[in-house]
């Protein structure tokens, strides 16, 4: 029987490792809530770390773009693109296997991937989390090329992947980390904007528990007040209905030299 031991979740933007000296009078708070969150997954020492991001059309172009994958290997190369964090970190494959064949038989058609190259949306909280020694699981979410699974659909996943988690054999230990958001435009005239008054009505919803609420969001109104950036609360959605309890938030900031909104939250695991 498998055991989800900690989960949290993190902005991913690539200036957390290329430029983290940026605004100091914010970025404290930011680094100890990072802190805060390394250390919890420390304690926790799980066998397995899932993590849950995106892509950027590094490992998924418009050829084979999926809605979900999940990476099945023993080792996983970054791509480091544009500068971001290269290398590679180990992979868990028998642990994916059996969290794929769980996902598919509860009636979601996860893609199982046996090669994937993981961009800065992967390789900035693994590292900036110290997971980079940790077997890791990664599980892509397609939150920027449409159509995009349902806010409740992500919800949902997250169910099934904890009852996944759950059927592991051999008392597994098992974190999540979810990766994305908060507001920031990508690619658009509006880019380098941020919205904090969304930002930290998102991560209010998340503290108190109020998923129907930003269910109910649809995608156009996220792009209008949060940008396309913030698609990605996708993996937070998803990671939050995993654990099964509510947010605390251990830090935010508006980052304008990194032209988004960072949140970094630390999510109960609920029986």
């Amino acid at each position: 029987m498998g055991h989800l031991v900690c989960a949290g979740a993190t902005s991913h933007v690539g200036a957390i490792i290329k430029n983290p000296g940026a605004h100091p009078d914010r970025n404290t708070v930011l680094n100890t809530a990072w802190e805060q969150l390394t250390a919890d997954l420390a304690a926790a020492d799980p066998d397995v770390v899932i993590v849950v991001a995106t892509d950027h059309y590094e490992t998924f172009g418009l050829e084979h773009y999926p809605i979900f994958c999940l990476g099945s290997a023993p080792r996983f190369p970054a791509w480091g693109e544009f500068g971001n964090p290269g290398g590679e970190v180990a992979g868990a494959p028998e642990s994916a296997d059996a969290l794929h064949a769980e996902l598919v038989a509860a009636g979601f058609d996860v893609a199982k991937a046996m090669e994937m190259k993981l961009d800065h949306s992967f390789m900035v909280p693994i590292l900036r989390l110290g997971l980079h020694r940790r077997a890791v699981v990664p599980f892509f979410v397609n939150c920027n090329t449409p159509p995009l699974p349902s806010l409740a659909r992500c919800r949902d996943l997250g169910r099934a992947l904890r009852a996944a988690i759950t059927a592991l054999p051999a008392e597994t230990s098992v974190a999540l980390i979810a990766t994305g958001g908060v507001s920031h435009w990508v690619g658009l005239p509006e880019f380098g904007q941020i919205n904090e008054a969304w930002d930290h009505e998102f991560l209010g919803r998340l503290e108190r528990g109020e998923i129907d609420e930003v269910l109910a969001l649809t995608d156009a109104e996220i792009l209008e007040h949060a940008g396309n950036g913030a698609l990605e609360i996708r993996t937070w959605l998803l990671a939050q209905a995993c654990a099964g309890g509510t947010a605390t938030v251990l830090g935010y900031a508006p980052m304008p030299d990194w032209a988004i909104g960072i949140g970094v939250v630390s999510l109960a695991v609920t029986a």
